[in-house]
């Protein structure tokens, strides 16, 4: 990013109309500019003659090939830039959350099988793929990354997430906006989203309300923001489109303005959620129309309106003449979304280069990075010794996701909406398998689909006759199980997740499960791969030989589970997220405290089906010599301490050695334990490694009953293991001193992967 000519866009808005300044508040949709698939200058006179601040949806919409939308986004900047009075271009933007959304787009895995990586320098190299892409077709803004935590599994966007952590999250998030916005490929606008609070919607329901007070937001839900501000300088954020205490977070002056800029420093942009500020008068009904929508919107400090201008056109252009609200409070926003135009370099040189686009499309760079990063994804749940596969084995393949491309895919890759069109080459786990095996050794049966509606059979079982046939003649049956990701807002409404597509159960949808009853009961091994964006669980089901949760992997997902299945590779992944035994035990987050976390019920016990951070490994780990430099420690100082890891196998390995700290006592009450550092490590047979740990007392800060922050003096335990409920060496360090306030809350990322 260029510094500020803060020079350059003061003289520029002091030359600005009031029309010219409220269109730089504004977005329209490619759609508007566009006729027969190219630019349309009749049409841009008529939709945008003062000017737009920004372009949306250019990929999805415009549905055209690469070199195509670059010479319309050219075309757009030109006319911008000479045909309307103050000449200033366009933020165009599109969606990269999982790979560029239009045509083309790598296909990389979802968020939450990138957060099973556990490795943010890895996370950095795809959001800076993603980026070039953006780049080369003229996008400069998009909409990543989610910050919200993934609390509840029920919530369709659980698979945006970074899971449940607030450190991790952060941690994650910083590597995202670093690729998107410091990347190799040159700058593009990170959005951090959804804020604050969405992560954890009443009843699991998509915009329903926070379920925690303001309290437990700042303490929990806010900090990967805080991070995202105060150590990666996001461009910008978005708010959610829930209310938090009452309040509609797209109204709220205390969250857009108190916390985020008079606090944080925060000095990007607002950016509303699509359609956000309307919800407040359609929805959340706390102002009469659309017009008082857009005018508490921006009090509360809402700078730009997603997708078009239905409260910040012409109804906020007659509110200022008439007094309804001051002109300088438009002035405030048009300024800041003009410094992010002057950083971003578009008064200098605003429009893409056709004739390069295909560098960064197609390429095998981009190939190499997506299999790459849909390996490292991959969680061993669990593992009887049947895994890795061998080559002489017959396999028989069932279920609906072992040969469909579609279902490998997040919700907002462009080929979740139009997979017809999408240009990508996805391999499914089928084509893999069978390219190992050769078609002899492999028999496929879908067996059924994701939905029971979608099934062309009658009958609660369904007609597994074929599937179970082909598991006694095999070796092992290998079943692709899970959901089918989906935006229900837009054009998709037969998936089982993805945004607005929530759900009250956490089975598996569908048949499904009667399935692999059904291949279980013929006492052939059963390998269960899980391809899914929410956690599902199979705890009713009899243990399989082995589970390997898949996530969305995206467009090499197929390549990559046959890697791992026949062990080319090790399976590195760890959860982000807890996954539990049944809907009713949530919440199940590990961060809960004593109380919640160590009482049963009656019926089932509390712990999750499968913990945060836990994830198996073809090699085996084993953790020794555990040195804590001071078992006394002051207030200011830090915890240094170190141990040894070893990989005991005769493979190479990948082990992520955690960090928890559980605080003993303290003036509020504490979780029973919260990550404080991760090390991912690659080690060949036998091999021995020191690894070491420095956790300022910055890390140990809480948020107290005042609601400040402190670091308090006491007792903690400092515990390294494999995983949440994987404890492996533990010691007590006391922290002296009085109370103090910590340099940071975010201080604890420094002690997060390698960063």
């Amino acid at each position: 990013m260029q510094e500020t000519n803060t020079e350059q866009v003061a003289a520029l808005l002091e030359t600005l109309s009031l029309e010219e300044k409220v269109a730089q508040l504004g977005t329209v949709r490619i759609g508007t500019l566009l006729e027969d698939g190219s630019f349309s200058r009749d049409r841009a006179l008529e939709t945008i003659p003062h000017g737009i601040g920004r372009v949306t949806r250019v990929g999805r919409e415009s549905r055209l090939e690469p070199a195509a939308l670059a010479r319309v986004v050219r075309d757009v900047q030109s006319f911008l830039e000479a045909e309307t009075r103050p000449g200033i271009p366009a933020i165009f933007r599109e969606e990269a959350l999982c790979g560029y959304a239009g045509r083309r787009g790598t296909a990389f895995p979802q968020s939450i099988g990138m957060a099973s990586t556990w490795n943010p320098e890895l996370l950095e190299r795809v959001a800076d793929g993603m980026s070039s892409q953006l780049r080369a077709v003229g996008c400069r803004a998009t909409l990543a990354p989610v910050l919200d935590l993934g609390l509840d599994p029920r919530w369709g966007r659980i698979e945006e997430t970074f899971g449940e952590d607030p450190a991790l999250v952060g941690r994650l998030g910083l590597a995202a906006i670093e690729g998107f916005q410091g990347g190799n490929h040159g700058s593009v606008l990170a959005t951090a989203k959804h804020f604050a609070g969405h992560g954890r919607p009443e009843g699991g329901q998509n915009r329903a309300p926070a379920t925690r007070s303001f309290r437990t937001l700042e303490a929990n839900d806010l900090r990967p923001f805080r991070a995202a501000v105060e150590r990666g300088d996001v461009e910008s954020i978005m708010a959610a489109y829930h209310a938090v205490e009452g309040v509609p977070c797209h109204a709220d002056e205390r969250l857009l303005t108190g916390v985020l800029r008079d606090e944080w420093g925060f000095d990007g942009t607002v950016v509303s959620d699509g359609r956000g500020i309307e919800l407040l008068c359609d929805d959340h009904h706390v102002v009469p129309d659309r017009a008082a929508a857009g005018r508490i919107a921006l009090r509360a400090g809402i700078d730009v309106e997603l997708p078009e201008r239905e409260c910040y056109g012409s109804a906020l252009l007659e509110a200022v003449r008439d007094g309804e609200i001051r002109e300088a409070l438009v002035d405030r926003a048009a300024r800041r979304h003009l410094e992010q135009k002057s950083r971003l370099g578009l008064f200098e040189s605003a429009t893409p280069d056709p004739d390069c686009v295909g560098e960064v499309f197609d390429s095998e760079e981009h190939r190499r990075l997506a299999r790459r990063a849909a390996r490292e994804t991959l969680v061993l749940l669990e593992n009887n010794g049947v895994l890795p596969l061998s080559t002489d084995a017959t396999v028989a393949v069932v279920g609906p996701n072992a040969d469909s491309p579609r279902h490998l895919l997040g919700n907002y890759t462009y080929a979740a909406a139009e997979s017809d069109e999408s240009g990508l080459d996805v391999v499914t786990p089928l084509e893999a398998i069978r390219d190992r095996l050769q078609t002899r050794s492999v028999r496929y049966e879908r067996g059924c689909e994701v939905r029971a509606e979608d099934d062309a059979t009658d009958g609660e079982s369904g007609d597994f006759d074929a599937a179970t046939a082909a598991a006694r003649d095999a070796d092992v049956v290998l079943a692709c199980v899970g959901g089918r990701s989906g935006i229900d807002v837009e054009r998709d409404a037969t998936g089982t997740a993805g945004e607005g597509l929530d759900r009250t159960s956490l089975s598996l949808p569908g048949r499904q499960q009667a399935l692999l009853e059904a291949v279980a009961a013929t006492g052939t091994p059963l390998v269960v791969v899980l391809v899914n964006g929410r956690p599902l669980s199979l705890a009713s089901l009899d243990t399989p030989a082995a589970i390997l949760e898949a996530w969305l992997p995206g467009q090499a997902g197929g390549l990559a589970i046959a890697d791992v299945l026949f062990g080319d590779v090790d399976a590195t992944g760890r959860l982000p997220v807890s996954i539990p035994r049944s809907a009713g035990q949530l919440p199940v987050h590990y961060r809960r405290t004593a109380l919640s976390a160590e009482q049963d019920y009656v019926d089932e016990p509390a712990d999750p089906w499968y913990p945060f951070g836990h994830g198996e490994s073809y090699a085996t780990f084993e953790y020794a010599n555990f040195d804590v430099a001071s078992t006394t420690v002051p207030i200011g100082g830090a915890i240094d301490l170190s141990l040894d890891v070893t990989n005991a196998a005769d493979r190479p390995g990948v082990e992520v050695v955690q960090l928890y700290v559980r605080d003993r006592e303290a003036s509020v009450t504490r979780p029973v334990r919260e990550l404080r550092g991760f090390r991912r490590l690659s080690l060949p047979p036998g091999e021995r490694r020191r690894v070491s740990f420095s956790l300022s007392t910055d890390a140990l800060a809480l948020l107290d009953r005042d609601a400040e922050w402190v670091v308090e003096p006491g007792s903690f335990e400092v515990q390294v293991g494999r995983s949440s409920a994987d404890i492996r060496l533990r010691e007590t360090v006391t922290v002296t001193g009085a109370l103090e306030p910590p340099s940071s809350p975010v201080a604890v990322l420094d002690s997060m992967g390698h960063r």
